[in-house]
C-alpha cells in the first residue's frame, strides 16, 4: 500500500511551509488508506490474527510538550526509515486514522523522518474538517474517485454540512459586508465555491474565511448571483454542479 497523493503534499511541505500547503496535506490525508505502526503488537497465532489474550499495540510519539501523537506513514518504506529497521504495519483507512488522531490522541505525525515529516494537533485537526474527519473523507473520496452516481454525490451533499468561502469587505465608514467568492469554472463562466470540508478551502485560497452552510443555501446564493453553478472542491480534483441542478435542489 503506498499513498501517493498525501506522499505528492508532504514533497511540497518539505519545500514550502505555510497555511494552504497545510491545507493541502490535510485534505489529501483523509481519502484513501494509512498505515499504523503495529511492531509492538502481540499474537499468538498469526496464520489466525487477533484473538482474546493477544495485543495490539499503535505506535505513538510523544512531542517536546509532553503530547502523544499517532505516527502513521504513506507507505512501509516510510515505517522502516522512522523505526531504523523494518517493522510491521496496519492498514486503516485515512478518514479513520485521522478521526482516531483527533478523538484518542493529541495529533498525528505523518512520515516523520521524512523531509516533509507533518505534524498535526488535535484541534488543528478539528479544525481542518469542521470536526468530523470521517464525514470530510466520505465526501472528498467521492470526487477523487468519482466513486458513486452524480444524482447520490448530490443527495450526500444535500445531507450534510458543506463550507463556504468568503472574505470581509469594509466600505470607507467601516461597515462590514460579507462576500461569497466565486471562481472561473472549466467553460469560462462564473461559478460558487463549496469545499467538502474547510480544508478543501483552504487549500484553495488560504486568506478566506469558511462558512458551514446547506447545499440549500449554496444553490440559493449562487443563483441570485447570477452564477452558472456551484464548484465543489476547486482545489482538484473538482466536480462542477450546472444551475440546472442547484434549481432542483430542495429547501
Amino acid at each position: 500500500m503506498s499513498n501517493e497523493r498525501v506522499a505528492q503534499a508532504l514533497s511540497l511541505w518539505a519545500q514550502r511551509k505555510d497555511h494552504q500547503v497545510f491545507a493541502e496535506v490535510m485534505r489529501r490525508a483523509v481519502v484513501g488508506e494509512l498505515l499504523l505502526d503495529s511492531t509492538g503488537t502481540s499474537i499468538a497465532d498469526p496464520a489466525v490474527g487477533l484473538q482474546k489474550g493477544d495485543t495490539l499495540t499503535i505506535g505513538s510519539h510523544l512531542d517536546n510538550t509532553g503530547r502523544r501523537l499517532l505516527v502513521v506513514f504513506t507507505d512501509n518504506h516510510e515505517l522502516t526509515r522512522y523505526l531504523e529497521h523494518p517493522g510491521a504495519s496496519l492498514v486503516q483507512p485515512a478518514a479513520a486514522v485521522l478521526q482516531m488522531a483527533m478523538d484518542d490522541y493529541e495529533g498525528i505525525v505523518i512520515d516523520g523522518r521524512s523531509d516533509g515529516a507533518f505534524i498535526a494537533y488535535a484541534d488543528e485537526i478539528r479544525q481542518q474538517f469542521d470536526g468530523d474527519p470521517s464525514t470530510a473523507g466520505r465526501l472528498a473520496s467521492m470526487t477523487v474517485e468519482q466513486s458513486v452516481p452524480f444524482d447520490a454525490f448530490l443527495a450526500q451533499l444535500a445531507a450534510t454540512r458543506v463550507h463556504l468561502p468568503f472574505q470581509v469587505q469594509r466600505d470607507e465608514h467601516g461597515r462590514e459586508t460579507v462576500v461569497p467568492l466565486f471562481t472561473t469554472g472549466p467553460d469560462g463562466a462564473s461559478y460558487a465555491v463549496i469545499g467538502t470540508a474547510p480544508a478543501e478551502v483552504w487549500a484553495w485560497n488560504s486568506a478566506c474565511g469558511s462558512q458551514p452552510v446547506t447545499l440549500a443555501e449554496v444553490a440559493r446564493i449562487a443563483l441570485d448571483a447570477g452564477q452558472q453553478g456551484v464548484v465543489v472542491n476547486p482545489a482538484g480534483p473538482a466536480t462542477v454542479i450546472g444551475a440546472d441542478r442547484l434549481r432542483t435542489i430542495p429547501g
